[in-house]
């Protein structure tokens, strides 16, 4: 019976990673079909701006940062905002009823005073106290929103859709350091697009081991310690190679909440973000595409593969475990809420393959690696492992990772994705994270998945904490810059 069971589990685990790998093979593919296609229709930056900057035409952007608490760094965190550039767009703070300084810090700053403003509840949200705006004509483009506690950031969110008047609005992080040209690469893709745009994803990587100045990364290096530069690797990953290949057939199953752009409208029609959700992102985007398919609409889902935001990601073990958890919760609250989307053609690619993939590839695997090691444990103790077998299916994957690693390096060398300051040290910094990630990172995330998972199904209480950020390094001026 257990030698039945055993042979069952080894084929299964086989055929599994055949099928992960060959899944892997085909988003490499597509990732690259999709760069021959951005490199002919995304010129450079320059030629994106001439066009835009001189359009009556171009659309109007509204960017929405929730803020809390964030009394220490939201001046820098605004004035990098203001320092993006792009003809007509809007900066709205939203003080989620902040209980430090950060409310009085942005008024006495900016000069900011209460104006009448008609708010329209489009969405959800907790209700809106005061809208500020500045009486400094340097400060015109900002809107300061004070309103009653949420809790999270998605219902901060939901506040700026209530305000934002404009055709699009991205939605940020407020310590998020915006590229100067995000938003000129990313309304590039709408206006040429044939079909409307409802969304689009952008490139984004962590600040963690670069230079900044004066709101703006100015020395873009791999982080020195271990667990940032392996995100560093996975966020590489994650936007050069699956959501790159997935936006080839229009199959995007997420948009990073840290930078994402959105139709206000479809937004706005589909209900925005769900404050209870735990992937709020994942959640928004799979219910526009809901509504767009549901009212026989067309529609587009894009990626920008060049950089165009900076996020500073956890560099402890603990903030690590605790993001994860949370994602891993949100992963499974997606499986559970929308289910009728999976395997069903009628929602287009993301029904018929991104959500299938999601789940057999992302939702399982988490669960079927730690059965298969636990499985392993069990083999060793009564003496029934093949070694030669064993050894060959690790070093099959292990090599398959190492693979995955060099193609999204030359990737981003081959599209200048990013600038390296140094860039053969920061390739062999990845190296060195793709050699070390099996044994070390990926033990990690699997095990947070399970526990997430494993809260999920408790029904524990969802608590979002947010990162304590360390900052980023400040390029320190000469003494004539003084």
């Amino acid at each position: 019976m257990w030698a039945i069971l055993y042979y069952i589990f080894s084929y299964l685990v086989f055929f599994y990673t055949l099928m992960l790998m060959a899944s892997y093979l085909y988003l490499v593919f597509m990732s690259r079909q999709a760069q021959k296609q951005l490199s002919i229709n995304l010129p450079d930056d320059e030629t994106i701006k001439y066009f835009l900057q001189g359009s009556p035409l171009t659309p109007a952007v509204s960017i929405i940062a929730p803020a809390f608490n964030e009394e220490v760094t939201i001046i820098d965190n605004v004035n990098s905002l203001m320092q993006i550039d792009y003809p007509n767009f809007e900066i709205i703070i939203v003080n989620d009823a902040s209980t430090d300084r950060t409310m009085e810090l942005l008024i006495n700053e900016y000069k900011l005073v209460e104006v009448p403003y008609d708010i329209a509840m489009k969405v959800q949200s907790k209700p809106i106290k005061r809208v500020l705006k500045s009486t400094d004509e340097r400060f015109s483009k900002l809107v300061v929103v004070d309103k009653e506690h949420g809790g999270r950031k998605a219902d901060g969110s939901n506040a700026g859709i209530n305000v934002c008047s404009n055709k699009y609005f991205v939605c940020t992080d407020v310590d998020c350091i915006i590229e100067p040209m995000a938003l000129y690469r990313m309304m590039w893709l709408v206006v040429n697009s044939h079909r409307p745009m409802i969304g689009i994803s952008a490139t984004m990587l962590m600040s963690n081991g670069c230079i900044v100045e004066d709101g703006r990364v100015v020395e873009a290096a791999v982080p020195n310690m271990l667990l940032p530069m392996f995100q560093q690797l996975e966020y590489l990953r994650s936007f050069l190679i699956s959501k790159l290949g997935w936006s080839r057939i229009n199959a995007l199953p997420n948009i990073s909440g840290g930078f994402g752009l959105f139709d206000t409208d479809i937004a706005v029609k589909s209900g925005g973000y769900d404050p209870t959700s735990m992937a709020e992102d994942v959640d928004m985007l799979l219910r526009m595409v809901t509504y767009m398919r549901n009212t026989g609409q067309d529609f587009r889902l894009a990626q920008v593969p060049t950089i165009c935001c900076w996020t500073e990601g956890p560099s402890s073990l603990k903030a690590l475990t605790r993001q994860r958890f949370r994602w891993a919760r949100g992963l499974f609250e997606i499986i559970s809420n929308h289910r009728k989307l999976f395997f069903n053609p009628h929602y287009g690619p993301i029904g018929a393959f991104t959500l299938p993939y999601l789940f057999i590839f992302e939702f399982i695997a988490p669960v079927l690696e730690l059965v298969g090691f636990i499985f392993m444990v069990w083999l060793i103790l009564i003496g029934g492992v093949n070694w030669d077998s064993a050894f060959v299916l690790f070093g099959m994957i292990y090599l398959f990772s190492i693979f995955m690693a060099v193609f999204v390096i030359f990737f981003d060398y081959d599209t200048k994705a990013v600038s390296w300051k140094n860039s053969k040290l920061s390739y062999a910094k990845l190296m060195l994270a793709a050699l070390l990630e099996p044994f070390i990172y990926h033990p990690i995330i699997t095990y947070c998945s399970n526990v997430g998972y494993w809260r999920f199904i408790k029904g524990s209480a969802a608590v979002w904490k947010p990162i304590q950020r360390r900052g980023v390094k400040k390029r320190k001026k000469s003494e004539g810059e003084k």
